[in-house]
C-alpha cells in the first residue's frame, strides 16, 4: 500500500494539484481558519512551479546522485569484483519499434554500461525482475539479457533470476546467488543509495557504479522557464526520497 502511494504520488503534477484541492476543500468545510487554508492552498502550486525549474530540480536530485563517485569502465576498482549486477528499469514490448526505441534511458544506460564493463573484463552478469507490465510477453530479466547479448555479452555469462517487481524484491531474488561475493552494482545514480542499502541488509558487499545522472557534477545557478524534464527530474528525486523513508522507517 505504501509503495503504491509512493509510486502514484511522487510526481509534482499529481500530489501538487491533489494538495491544492484538499486545502481548498478544507477552506470551505472548516468554519475556523478558512483564510489560512486558502493561503496554504497556494503552496502546492508554488511547489509545482519550483519543481518545474532547472536549478531547483537539480538541487533536489543532486544529493542522491553525488553519494557515490563515478567509476569509469577502465577503472581497476570494479575489476576486483566477483560479478556485475544490473538492476531492472523497464522495456517497451513493441516489435514495431526499432531496437533502440524499446528502452527508456534508465535501462539503456544501465545495460550499455554493463556491456562496456564486460568488454573490459568478462565477469558474470546477474539480472533480476519478472514481468513488469501487463503487455509484456517475457520477464524484464529476459529483455535485459537480450540487450546484453546484442552488445556481444556471452549468454553463458548472463544469469537471469525471474522474480522481482521492484528494488526490494529484485534484491531478494538476487541475494541467494550472491552470498560471499563482491558485487559491482550498476544502476541509476539517484537509485543507488536505496539499492545499496537493500544489498547491505542481505550482507552483500557492493561497489556502486552510478549511471544515468540527471544532474551535472558542477552546477551553477541558472534561471530558465518551467519545463517537463525538470518536472521529471523532480519526480525521480521525490520517488527516491519516499523510497528511502519507507526503507528506514517501515522496514
Amino acid at each position: 500500500m505504501l509503495q503504491f502511494l509512493a509510486n502514484s504520488l511522487s510526481s509534482p503534477m499529481v500530489h501538487g494539484p491533489l494538495l491544492f484541492l484538499i486545502l481548498q476543500l478544507l477552506s470551505r468545510i472548516v468554519p475556523k481558519g478558512k483564510r489560512v487554508y486558502q493561503w496554504l492552498s497556494c503552496l502546492p502550486i508554488l511547489w509545482v512551479f519550483f519543481c518545474s525549474l532547472v536549478y531547483p530540480s537539480v538541487l533536489l536530485i543532486k544529493p542522491l546522485e553525488d553519494q557515490y563517485p563515478t567509476v569509469k569502465v577502465s577503472s581497476k576498482l570494479w575489476q576486483n569484483a566477483d560479478a556485475i549486477v544490473v538492476l531492472a528499469c523497464n522495456h517497451f514490448d513493441d516489435e514495431g519499434l526499432p531496437f533502440v526505441s524499446r528502452w527508456p534511458q534508465c535501462t539503456m544506460q544501465r545495460n550499455l554500461h554493463a556491456a562496456l564493463m564486460y568488454k573490459e573484463k568478462h565477469l558474470p552478469i546477474h539480472l533480476a525482475a519478472g514481468i513488469l507490465n501487463e503487455l509484456d510477453s517475457a520477464s524484464q530479466a529476459h529483455y535485459n539479457k537480450t540487450f546484453l547479448m546484442t552488445l556481444g555479452v556471452s549468454p553463458n555469462d548472463i544469469y537471469t533470476h525471474l522474480q522481482g517487481h521492484d528494488t526490494e524484491s529484485e534484491v531478494d531474488a538476487l541475494a541467494p546467488h550472491l552470498k560471499n561475493k563482491y558485487v559491482a552494482l550498476v544502476t541509476s545514480a539517484s537509485h543507488l543509495p536505496r539499492a545499496v542499502q537493500y544489498f547491505e541488509l542481505h550482507g552483500i558487499k557492493v561497489l556502486p557504479i552510478p549511471v544515468e545522472h540527471l544532474s551535472r557534477k558542477n552546477v551553477s545557478f541558472t534561471i530558465g522557464l518551467p519545463n517537463a524534464f525538470s518536472l521529471y527530474r523532480s519526480e525521480r528525486a521525490i520517488h527516491e526520497y519516499l523510497g528511502l523513508i519507507y526503507q528506514r522507517y517501515f522496514k
